[in-house]
């Protein structure tokens, strides 16, 4: 190609970096169509994956920074200081609940979202509910416990591992493993410590396989 002459092949289009926080997106597939949805500090956007064409943008803004976010069908459920707030195509629709901590983590699970409080409880709520939770739980009292000390763990990443009913996989900043039963409250089984902050979880097409996030972009 002659220099200075634009390549017919290669076109910039958007880098997804401008336009989202470093927060994880949270993606929704239905049927042949993905869609993935970003944080912007207060609000949030929501992407057409095949072209990333930018669907729906929230109004208005919320109080507080999001640390968190999650989907389910046409709702974006956000957690904004210690509020979890339900969204319905960018647009208000409600308050799920409080924590008495800031919100930093939720997760869908059919039609419940469970969430993680700083203070060191995880809550469990009906998505279509009011705000009424349908269990808290005290992570320090049911045996999610820092690496040293008594303290509760500080949550960094939860998942719902596949076939595990009423379970949840909580990975803390020591680098801890824990499931978590969601019913009975209790641990099933604490994994030994991997050294490192776990970043991210991910199922394996293999049942009782999963993938750990680590930081500096290794993995287990």
């Amino acid at each position: 190609m002659v220099a200075g002459q634009r390549s017919r092949v290669l076109e910039g289009f958007r880098a997804v970096g401008v336009v989202t926080m470093p927060l994880k997106a949270a993606v929704l597939k239905r049927g042949a169509e993905n869609f993935v949805t970003t944080s912007v500090k207060k609000g949030f956007q929501v992407f057409d994956c095949k072209a990333l064409r930018l669907l729906f943008v929230s109004t208005p803004s919320v109080e507080s920074t999001i640390k968190a976010i999650a989907v389910h069908s046409d709702l974006t459920i956000i957690g904004a200081g210690n509020k979890i707030l339900r969204f319905w195509r960018g647009k208000p629709d409600g308050e799920i609940g409080q924590h008495q901590g800031r919100v930093t983590q939720l997760l869908v699970v059919g039609d419940s979202l469970f969430s993680y409080g700083d203070e060191g409880a995880l809550g469990v709520w009906d998505i279509k509910g009011g705000d009424c939770a349908v269990s808290m739980h005290d992570l320090a009292a049911a045996g999610v416990t820092a690496l040293v000390g008594g303290a509760a763990a500080r949550i960094t990443s939860v998942m719902h591992p596949h076939t595990y009913l009423n379970k949840l996989l909580l990975g803390d900043e020591d680098g801890q493993a824990f499931i978590f039963n969601v019913r009975s409250g209790k641990v099933v089984f604490k994994f030994a410590a991997l050294g490192s902050a776990i970043t991210a979880f991910d199922q394996s097409p293999a049942v009782d396989v999963v993938a750990v996030g680590l930081p500096g972009g290794r993995g287990r």
